[in-house]
């Protein structure tokens, strides 16, 4: 049985769930059928998902890192019953059944840029696998920053004792390279690309009216969209503080809204949720785009719509691959885009996102938003916009290699992990 850690797909972030998906499709694909998931469930349950047009079977089992040590899904609770043979607790038996343990991290959570206890969360798990014996192979993802001496040790070592390691970026493939020394092993640590590129699509059945006649083709109004992120927004001045951003990021995403509906005379503007919470939760991004959307909507009543949170990864993909133009903070949102061929803007907030644009050939196409104040935010969306053909034609030309480049990182994943027993 092969285990994936850190890629529950009930998180709500349609991020992490491109991730898991992507990773059971590939390896299905290659031979490759009985998996298991670690996700925020309980006990070890089935479950069967439509990607592409086949059902992939997976077993699913809860480890969440949370103060409930007497739950069997506890990840502290987990690791102690791991070391005496599992006991009472369904999660533990499973990592012991294991023949490889694959780490996705979130993508971008193998870092101590989001607090301690995130960073805590990504380690643990990584150690339980390790100490129960499992060979460990880090998926492609971003490593890194490691602002603290204990955090960037502790990621050291885990890192030393994986099996194999596979980053998406240039810059972490550049830390990864430091931290090993001498014992790089270009064998173990691979440099390739977001696993979420082959992340197949599926018609969203439930879409707004409005929306499905905007993406309608052919049209004589462009359609842009722009994810608005809970994260950066729902708490703007302290995530500005946090993330050390230009100016609070509502100002700014606001500024990128007005410079999009004002780009053409007739615009229609999407604003696209990616992480899916209760609009109570801090970083509901629904909530923050209904926000945005209400501050401009005085102007632009007739042009605007927020997204129902109510649609998948693969869904929410399928939808942003028929705009004219997207932009966004969440990574995986802008993925989508990118590797659907869309003209895209990046609106970042750590260095992942100009390698990941760099990767497409877009690396002036990403927005420091640690460096940019709203006016200038505006400026370059509508810049980004006015030259969005010149985007879709350079995408046209490195996407074909981009997605080969997935096909044969995911041949080597499936390769390795049937050598390592898988």
């Amino acid at each position: 049985m092969i285990t994936i850690l850190n890629a529950a797909p009930n998180t709500g972030n349609q991020g992490v769930s491109a991730l898991c998906f992507s990773a059971v499709d590939g390896l299905a694909q290659r031979g490759i059928n009985r998996i298991a998931i670690a996700d925020h469930g309980r006990a070890r349950r089935n479950a069967s998902w439509l990607l592409g047009k086949t059902d992939r079977k997976v077993e699913l089992f809860g480890l969440t890192h949370h103060r409930r040590i007497w739950r069997g899904d506890c990840l502290r609770t987990v690791r102690y019953l791991a070391r005496i043979g599992g006991g009472a607790s369904a999660s533990a038996r499973a990592i012991l059944e294991s023949d490889v343990c694959l780490d996705v991290s979130g993508g971008d959570s193998f870092t101590d840029l989001y607090g301690q206890k995130r960073f805590d969360a990504m380690t643990l798990s990584k150690t339980l696998a390790l100490e129960a014996g499992k060979p460990l192979v880090l998926l492609p993802q971003t490593l890194g920053p490691f602002r603290s001496a204990g955090n960037a040790a502790a990621a050291s070592d885990i890192l030393r004792r994986a099996a194999a390691v596979w980053v998406r970026d240039a810059q972490s493939f550049a830390l990864l390279k430091m931290i090993m020394g001498a014992a790089f092993d270009p064998a173990r640590h691979r440099m390739g690309v977001d696993m979420a590129l082959l992340l197949p699509s599926s018609r969203p059945t439930g879409a707004p009216f409005d929306i499905v006649k905007w993406l309608r083709m052919p049209r004589s109004s462009p359609v842009f969209g722009l994810n608005v992120s809970g994260l950066l927004c729902s708490k703007p001045e302290a995530a500005a503080r946090q993330f050390g951003l230009a100016a609070p990021h509502d100002q700014q995403i606001e500024a990128a809204a007005r410079a999009a509906l004002t780009a053409h005379p007739r615009a229609r503007l999407i604003l696209v949720p990616h992480v899916l919470r209760d609009p109570t939760h801090p970083e509901s991004d629904w909530a923050a785009a209904t926000n945005i959307a209400r501050r401009i909507n005085v102007e632009a009543s007739d042009r605007v719509q927020v997204l129902p949170q109510s649609f998948s990864a693969t869904e929410l993909k399928w939808l942003i691959a028929r705009l004219d133009w997207f932009a966004g903070a969440r990574m995986h949102a802008t993925i989508a885009a990118l590797s659907s061929g869309i003209p895209t803007l990046g609106l970042g907030y750590s260095d992942k996102t100009e390698g990941v644009f760099d990767a497409f050939g877009l690396g002036g196409e990403a927005i420091d938003l640690r460096r940019n104040s709203p006016e200038q935010v505006g400026a370059q969306v509508a810049a980004s916009i006015a030259s969005r053909g010149l985007a879709r034609r350079r995408l046209a030309r490195k996407l074909p290699r981009m997605l080969t480049a997935a096909e044969t990182q995911m041949d080597d994943i499936a390769r390795l992990v049937k050598e390592l027993g898988g």
